[in-house]
């Protein structure tokens, strides 16, 4: 039987030349190791690469929308309990659509939290972490002229390592989790 297919650009493993090869991802190293990784959470949305009317899919479901809004999410909620974080993919998967590119994406989240603690685990770039998330990510990209914007991202993560993690520290009381 046949049926319509999608040429996608498939790449297994963690940034490397190969992956750079494709224009999205490319920008999308940059995105994720200057800008989030970097923690550039005070910069503009816009200047960092959101188109304005981006959209942010949280990991509960919860849809937020415009670029200064779901920028200040992601700095002040989704990353904020972090002193350091680093994505480290390990399967990309790219295709053009009509207005840009479409890419879902597999990575671990190697997180330190704000407030010091004793559970470590040895882990990328051999240092120690406080802890280690693997999630998914959705994210569709725009062409603005001879470059990309980021117009929607989609977070597919269990963060209830961190969390317990934060309660063992004190950065947040079992009472709160009901109000999340």
């Amino acid at each position: 039987m046949s049926y319509p297919t999608t040429q996608a650009f498939i790449h297994v493993g963690t940034w490397d030349d190969e992956m750079r090869a494709h224009p999205a991802l490319k920008w999308m190293e940059h995105y994720t190791k200057d800008i989030i990784d970097g923690r550039q959470f005070d910069q503009p949305a816009t200047s960092v690469g959101h188109a304005k009317d981006f959209t942010l899919q949280k990991s509960t479901g919860e849809v937020i929308e415009g670029a200064d809004k779901a920028w200040k999410v992601i700095g002040t909620e989704i990353y904020a309990p972090f002193s350091s974080h680093v994505h480290d993919p390990s399967f990309l998967v790219t295709w053009e659509t009509e207005k840009g590119w479409d890419m879902f994406g597999v990575a671990q989240l190697w997180w330190n939290l704000q407030v010091p603690g004793e559970h470590k685990i040895k882990g990328y770039g051999g240092k120690e972490w406080d802890g280690c998330t693997p999630a998914a990510f959705y994210f569709k990209y725009v062409k603005a002229g001879d470059d990309f914007e980021l117009a929607r991202t989609e977070i597919y993560s269990d963060p209830s390592a961190a969390m317990v993690q934060m309660i063992k520290r004190g950065m947040l009381k079992p009472e709160q989790l009901a109000q999340m």
